[in-house]
């Protein structure tokens, strides 16, 4: 096991250690939890449904220039 030293806050710390003290655990053991579950998550292919929803939209369309043109279209 490798071990990490991560500057915080001492308000973040402090809140950190109290929080997992009352949920039965250390800072260490809820920050080492943290970071598996990311990287489970992480590591999980996507829903079928956000694979197909992927594409719909050029990559070259301008949000912000169409999302102008629509405002002004709705309120002018």
């Amino acid at each position: 096991m490798s071990t990490i030293t991560v500057p915080l806050p001492d308000e973040d710390l402090a809140f950190l250690r109290a929080w997992s003290e009352k949920q039965g655990t250390s800072a260490e053991e809820f920050l080492a939890r943290q970071a598996r579950n990311l990287r489970e998550h992480m590591q999980r292919p996507l829903h079928p449904d956000v694979v197909a929803a992927t594409g719909i939209f050029p990559a070259d369309l301008d949000v912000k220039k169409e999302y102008r043109e629509y405002i002004e279209k709705k309120y002018l």
